[in-house]
């Protein structure tokens, strides 16, 4: 069992009234997606459309390729009025950081909600907000709706959001993984997720993943505790790689010795960096803050257009990492 106090249970029953009552629900996700953005997306297309007859239930977005063992069915939109219309912005807070966001941008929808776990504002124009910075992944959130709500789940819907909550708790290992997390994966395995389809695609690795990790060990740097990488358009294209969301790897620097943060710069275009901040202890979203990002207290994102700031962002990490002390248990 989990304990949900009252404030909580009534934020869970504003949002299903909301989705009782409009005929057609549409469901966003982040650029750049991942397994968290995309399980809780299509997770709560799946509860809806099990526990609530009569509904149009649209994911819209591009997965990019990811997780190739799951279907993820997107959906077309007319770019103009949607009448009786809900959209539900799911593990995403700016417009900016949202797959087709003209369909915001053009004021389509009748209302709007926010499910998320990014401790960030947002310019969703929302009526509805539900952000809880203290869950690990914004799946963690649609499972612990759908479980107070006593709301009926299926394999599809399960399958989903455990992989929303497996990708983004990093296999259940982040610091914000707690007994609630554990209690709602169990339940959830209870559902028939397929786990096992999870956990053995997510362990393959192939030989081209392999070289390219190397190369990321053999290059990367370590200096005051912080680990850091940049990889080049140049490198990847040595290494095979023509798409740069399959060059950014903050996991390959993590969990080295006794270094306390890491940062793995990924240059997508001419002009164009993605900074992955990580830490085990230190708030690497200041970091990220001051280079124009956001995100997490141990997990966080920046997008810079010169390499030759490098070296300052390492430098502020390096800073960031000696105040472990006003960080504990967080």
């Amino acid at each position: 069992m989990i304990e949900i106090n009252e404030e909580r249970k009534k934020i869970f029953q504003e949002i299903e009234n909301k989705i009782k009552k409009y005929k057609n629900i549409v469901i966003f996700h982040h650029i750049r997606p991942d397994g968290d953005c995309l399980g809780s997306q299509f997770g709560l297309k799946h509860l809806i459309l099990e526990n609530f007859e009569g509904k149009n239930v649209y994911t819209i977005g591009d997965t990019k390729g990811i997780y190739p063992y799951l279907e993820f069915p997107m959906d077309k939109l007319e770019n103009k009025k949607l009448e009786n219309s809900l959209a539900i912005i799911v593990d995403a807070n700016f417009k900016e950081r949202l797959e087709c966001r003209e369909y915001l941008d053009n004021n389509i929808f009748d209302e709007v909600i926010r499910i998320d776990h990014h401790p960030n504002d947002d310019d969703l124009n929302a009526s509805l907000v539900w952000v809880d910075r203290y869950s690990p992944a914004a799946a963690q959130q649609v499972a612990e709706i759908a479980y107070v709500l006593d709301w009926k789940v299926n394999s599809q819907a399960a399958t989903y959001l455990y992989l929303g909550i497996y990708t983004d708790s990093v296999r259940l290992t982040t610091n914000l993984t707690n007994h609630k997390t554990m209690f709602l994966v169990a339940w959830l395995w209870s559902k028939n997720a397929n786990k096992d389809l999870l956990h053995e695609n997510m362990a393959k690795k192939t030989l081209e993943d392999i070289k390219i990790n190397a190369f990321i060990q053999q290059n990367m740097k370590i200096n005051n505790g912080v680990v850091s990488f940049y990889f080049s358009l140049e490198d990847q294209l040595k290494l095979g790689i023509t798409d740069p969301l399959k060059a950014n790897r903050p996991f390959v620097l993590a969990s080295i010795d006794d270094n306390k943060a890491w940062v793995f710069f990924t240059q997508e275009k001419e002009n164009q960096i993605r900074c992955e901040f990580r830490s085990t202890g230190a708030c690497v979203r200041n970091v990220a803050v001051k280079w124009g990002g956001g995100g997490h207290h141990r997990a966080s994102g920046a997008q810079i257009q010169d390499s030759s700031v490098i070296p300052q962002i390492v430098n502020d990490l390096e800073e960031e990492i000696k105040h472990l002390e006003n960080y504990d248990n967080q």
